[in-house]
């Protein structure tokens, strides 16, 4: 069995990843087609008073909170001797997916940051680009460090029963 460290910080990862995933699925499979009927000004203005709001705060914490966590999780299972190989490969894939989320914020956060002077073509430019960089490349691997934690946790289980 894993030693409760290791599963503490496994749950705290799963959960916040999960707040992280969420939100992502909801703004693509829900957000996006709204705001794709509504265009981007509207888009625009909206952005301005929620991520540039306090998504400044919101989002980094979810993002690099929960890439902090899966590799403390991951560093806690490579170091306990209890640790089931099944459980570190999910831990190690989730690692590698939250890096790459962290990498894809590098390119979506100047785009919706920018929202704040913008107008006319580039509005519809940054619309474009973040919906691409910030919700459907990052949200996609947002979503699956999730289901490889998901994955970590299942092999916890099965490893404890």
């Amino acid at each position: 069995m894993a030693s409760a460290r290791t599963r503490v910080l496994l749950a705290a990862a799963t959960f916040l990843s999960g707040i992280l995933a969420g939100g992502a699925a909801d703004r693509v499979i829900v957000g996006g087609p709204a705001w794709q009927a509504l265009g981007a000004p509207a888009w625009a203005q909206y952005s301005r008073f929620a991520d540039l709001g306090s998504g400044l705060v919101a989002y980094p914490i979810e993002g690099i909170g929960s890439a902090l966590l899966i590799i403390a999780a991951a560093a806690s299972s490579h170091f306990d001797r209890a640790a089931t190989r099944a459980v570190s490969l999910a831990l190690y894939i989730a690692v590698a997916l939250a890096v790459i989320g962290l990498l894809l914020t590098v390119k979506a956060a100047p785009i919706m940051l920018g929202l704040a002077s913008q107008s006319g073509a580039a509005v519809e430019r940054s619309f474009n680009e973040f919906y691409f960089w910030g919700l459907y490349l990052r949200g996609f691997v947002d979503v699956l460090a999730f289901a490889a934690l998901v994955w970590a946790l299942s092999n916890l289980r099965q490893a404890t029963s």
